[in-house]
């Protein structure tokens, strides 16, 4: 198509100048007409020729080619959409565009799948579309959506108009728990408390809702929340690290999903301080390294004595003049002790300062949930030494009552590869680690079964070993040589993060524990896979508690290359499920899997609605219906008239084109302008002649 599409000017002097030689020009021509004289006329023609010239008028001519609209679609793929018919519906409705526009040359219809398992984010598959196409192009946007969009920008200026067709049902009812008030930390001992609500629009505020609380422990509670009030919920935190609980509310039989009907209490326990009391038999340079490493721990409070001089020790100086504070032994064993979580004895001797009913007081105190070390040199087997007490029958090795004195480098066995207290330290196994020599050793031997030796010494003979006792732990170290390596004697040694490990695993540290169960969630969701890294007897059994109907489900271990355990649980149950893992002498273990999807925005509410992009299409001219109630009519448009009605929705004519062939052509081409100004100049000269 060739048509007179533009005209312009293009003038050959700046406007600036060609302004003053119009007014110039037209001073000339009144000056002519006051003065009367003859061929003012032509004088005048002649410069508004020569004026017109200087503008340079031109027009273009132009070949150009209608372009197509674009129409973008946007289908909801998201996890949302795959309750109730909202797929169908939605496939339903872009077959009917794709019916209207495939066949129509004037419309480029493009359909986009956004996916999204924990968001729907259709406003951000939007921005991405439409940065790659021409804006002045887009004839509208239609959202195929279930309404619960979770990125709906504050404002959006499309220049074209947004629809947005609604998937589901007016009616459908949808329960759900909402987390108001979560808590991140919580004190050891104490409650957490959180703030949550039992959602159901169609129960009055206040009616009582019946809710199950799942713990950790295996304890179930049963009581009511009030409907649509938000509400507390405590769960006790007894342990430092993870605690988890959650809060399940059964579900209706036409519900739309039941998924959100669950919600995961979780929260982190922290101890408010870890309180170690370091007691030294006497001044040696190997006190210094504990005192220093627990006072660089910020969460560390630390109670510290040595005996300066024993009683034994014959002068005349009088006892309250020697000592610096009297040792509190009453005060510390029978008052206090409890409130430790770890004691150490550090080359102790009695000698007569600490009675033995005091260290039986110790042994009930570690059987009841606390921790001690002992860290064995020549004191330990001396007649007034700990390891013919309660104390040392309680350790996991049993004295010979030989020392032995010889160079060795402390070496991580087997299973001290295993354990986190030295797994981190041990390094390759081929490798040779360049530590340095220790040159004093006890002489033991292990009489507790289940003690782990994680470290040896002199001819393999133990040198760490760590037991359970109890409720609580055990550790001893039969050297008292660790000192050389703080020295760095000899190259020195990992000595800061081994006695680091090794007091936090007497203090229970979570991530310290050598036998732990990992669980994942199997590709296609129908089970649970277990691992369970195990020190001791072999695993038989694992048992896992199905949360909704409370019933156990068995699987049993097989043993893998990597030493570890490994289990098979078929539950597609999801949510927190309780699992004990029982080894071949009838130990058990216990651990939680948590299905953290009920946490995510997706879930959080899935009931279908208009309300959430009601505002955006409104501002945009757009379309919003339910797709239920049968799809709009489209029709084209132009920019000037509505772009919506009650039962249809408008396409924008955009006019858009693309230029072929385009020639610029001036108006006055200079050999005709010289030729019209060579005329009008006889022409004049001729009037002016007669």
């Amino acid at each position: 198509m060739i048509s007179l599409q533009d005209f312009q000017i293009n003038p050959l002097i700046t406007p600036g100048w060609l302004g003053i030689l119009a007014l110039i020009a037209i001073g000339l021509v009144i000056l002519c007409l006051m003065l009367r004289l003859r061929g003012g006329i032509w004088r005048a023609g002649m410069m508004a020729l020569l004026l017109i010239g200087l503008l340079a008028p031109q027009f273009t001519d132009q070949s150009r080619e209608k372009l197509s609209d674009i129409v973008l679609v946007l289908a909801d793929r998201s996890a949302s959409q795959q309750l109730g018919n909202r797929t169908v519906q939605t496939d339903q409705a872009i077959e009917a565009l794709h019916q209207k526009y495939d066949n129509d040359p004037d419309i480029d219809l493009r359909v986009e799948n956004v996916a999204g398992e924990t968001r729907t984010d259709m406003f951000a598959a939007l921005d991405r579309l439409l940065g790659g196409i021409p804006r002045e192009r887009l004839a509208g946007v239609v959202m195929i959506t279930d309404g619960q969009v979770h990125d709906v920008p504050v404002s959006l200026h499309l220049d074209a108009p947004l629809h947005a067709l609604i998937t589901g049902t007016r009616d459908e009812r949808d329960r759900r728990l909402q987390m108001h008030q979560n808590v991140d930390y919580g004190i050891v001992g104490k409650d957490a408390e959180f703030i949550v609500e039992a959602i159901d629009p169609d129960i009055t505020a206040g009616n009582p809702i019946s809710v199950t609380l799942l713990q950790e422990d295996g304890t179930v509670r049963r009581f009511n929340v009030p409907a649509n009030q938000k509400t507390s919920i405590t769960i006790p935190i007894t342990h430092a690290g993870p605690v988890i609980a959650e809060l399940r509310m059964a579900a209706l039989r036409d519900e739309a999903d039941t998924t959100n009907n669950r919600l995961i209490l979780e929260t982190t326990g922290v101890r408010d301080r870890l309180r170690v009391l370091l007691l030294s038999g006497e001044p040696h340079p190997g006190e210094r390294a504990w005192r220093n490493l627990l006072r660089a721990d910020p969460g560390v409070d630390l109670v510290h004595f040595t005996i300066l001089r024993p009683p034994e020790k014959g002068d005349d100086t009088p006892i309250n003049e020697l000592a610096l504070i009297p040792f509190p032994i009453r005060d510390l064993f029978e008052v206090r002790l409890k409130q430790f979580d770890l004691v150490i004895f550090d080359r102790y001797q009695r000698r007569g300062v600490l009675p033995v009913q005091y260290l039986e007081k110790v042994v009930e105190y570690v059987q009841g949930g606390g921790a001690a070390l002992v860290v064995a040199g020549p004191e330990y087997i001396a007649p007034d030494g700990l390891a013919d007490t309660v104390l040392g029958q309680m350790m996991p090795l049993d004295a010979t009552g030989r020392i032995l004195e010889q160079g060795f480098i402390p070496r991580v066995n087997d299973t001290g590869r295993l354990h986190p207290v030295t797994s981190a330290i041990a390094g390759p196994r081929q490798a040779t680690h360049r530590w340095g020599h220790w040159y004093r050793q006890i002489e033991t031997r292990q009489t507790n079964a289940q003690a782990m030796t994680v470290m040896t010494g002199i001819n393999d003979l133990p040198l760490l070993t760590m037991s359970r006792v109890g409720e609580g732990r055990a550790a001893i170290l039969t050297s008292d040589q660790m000192w050389l390596w703080q020295r760095g004697h000899d190259g020195g040694g990992p000595i800061a993060e081994l006695l680091r490990r090794l007091s936090h695993w007497l203090m229970k540290e979570p991530a310290l524990e050598e036998n732990t169960i990992t669980t994942t969630r199997s590709a296609d969701g129908a089970s649970l896979d277990l691992t369970w890294r195990k020190i001791g007897a072999a695993p038989q059994t694992a048992t896992a508690i199905d949360p909704v109907t409370l019933s156990a489900i068995n699987a049993p271990f097989t043993r893998q290359s990597d030493q570890t355990w490994q289990a098979n649980i078929p539950i597609a149950q999801h949510g927190l499920i309780r699992i004990t893992a029982r080894d071949a002498k009838g130990k058990s273990q216990t651990a939680l899997h948590v299905d953290r999807d009920v946490l995510t925005s997706e879930r959080r509410n899935t009931t279908s609605t208009t309300e959430i992009l009601g505002k955006i299409v409104a501002a945009n001219n757009g379309y919003i219906g339910r797709i239920e109630n049968g799809l709009p009519a489209f029709r084209r448009v132009t920019r000037e008239s509505s772009w919506n009605g009650p039962k249809w929705a408008g396409m924008v004519q955009t006019e858009s084109y693309r230029t072929l062939i385009g020639t610029t052509n001036n108006l006055l081409p200079l050999p005709a302008l010289a030729i019209i100004g060579v005329i009008l100049c006889l022409f004049g000269w001729r009037r002016e002649t007669r």
